[in-house]
């Protein structure tokens, strides 16, 4: 029951730093596809302007202190800026939950607990190889709806470029870019896990 418990801790924890660890690197990968998405002949505004504004936005989404988002070229309406409040909960949520679930997952690893659920983890892995065929032929709008579908009450999240125009420097290959980062690291996570209990399973056998 306890190596149970251990597991489910660490599935859970691998989705937060697989979040935390994509969110951080949204960053610099937005910075770097600036050009790429030509970004500054959408908006009028210059490369160091939006990346001052995406700065800014993503400071008040990753720092508890910043109560208010200012974006100084771009306006936000309430319900964009009601979304933003949310996106900061679940940003804040995934980063606490990285922090707090550490331990017990170090535990589950160095303890070797994942030898015990070779089946569990195969179906942690084909979680997200189910979500990519799905994305492959349904495309990755229907998962990207379907993400926000769950994860928010309301439509807010639907943003009108008129009032949030915002949305303009954060096109939809974007968001399909860091989801792919996320993929990879909880793969790469739990890939690592099956081998290790494959290897464990046939030293076992030997």
């Amino acid at each position: 029951m306890k190596a149970k418990v251990y597991f489910l801790l660490t599935m859970i924890w691998s989705i937060a730093v697989s979040a935390s660890l994509t969110i951080l690197a949204a960053i610099p990968l937005f910075h770097s596809l600036i050009t790429i998405f030509k970004l500054p002949e959408l908006t009028y505004l210059s490369p160091k302007t939006i990346s001052y504004n995406f700065n800014r936005l993503m400071s008040y989404l990753l720092n508890p202190m910043v109560k208010n988002l200012d974006m100084p070229d771009f306006k936000s309406s309430q319900a964009g800026l009601k979304h933003f409040a949310d996106v900061k909960l679940l940003f804040l949520l995934a980063l606490l939950v990285t922090v707090v679930l550490l331990v017990p997952a170090i535990n589950f690893i160095k303890k070797k607990r994942y030898s015990q659920f070779y089946q569990g983890i195969k179906i942690c892995l084909l979680i997200p190889i189910l979500l990519a065929v799905v994305a492959l032929f349904g495309g990755f709008e229907s998962i990207f709806i379907s993400f926000h579908q769950i994860f928010f009450r309301d439509s807010t999240w639907l943003f009108d470029p008129a009032t949030d125009p915002i949305i303009n420097i954060l096109p939809e290959t974007y968001f399909m870019l860091c989801f792919m980062i996320f993929g990879v690291i909880y793969l790469a996570f739990w890939c690592v896990l099956w081998l290790k209990t494959k290897r464990s399973f046939s030293n076992a056998k030997n």
